[in-house]
């Protein structure tokens, strides 16, 4: 059984097509983020459920 969705944030990802690191909403469920489902890329529309997490905004 999947866990809930716990929040919406905006982080960076790797995009596999045009080799670029864009803004993409991620969804975080318990300690796993991932990006959510029907994101696409904003340079090339290439969609990045593949696409590596670099960096997720967090307080310090």
């Amino acid at each position: 059984m999947k866990a809930p969705v716990a929040s919406h944030i905006y982080g960076q990802v790797f995009c596999p097509i045009c080799t670029h690191t864009v803004p993409a909403e991620l969804d975080l469920r318990g300690k796993r983020a991932q990006v959510a489902a029907g994101e696409r890329c904003p340079r090339c529309q290439a969609t990045l459920e593949v696409a590596v997490i670099m960096q997720i905004p967090e307080a310090a």
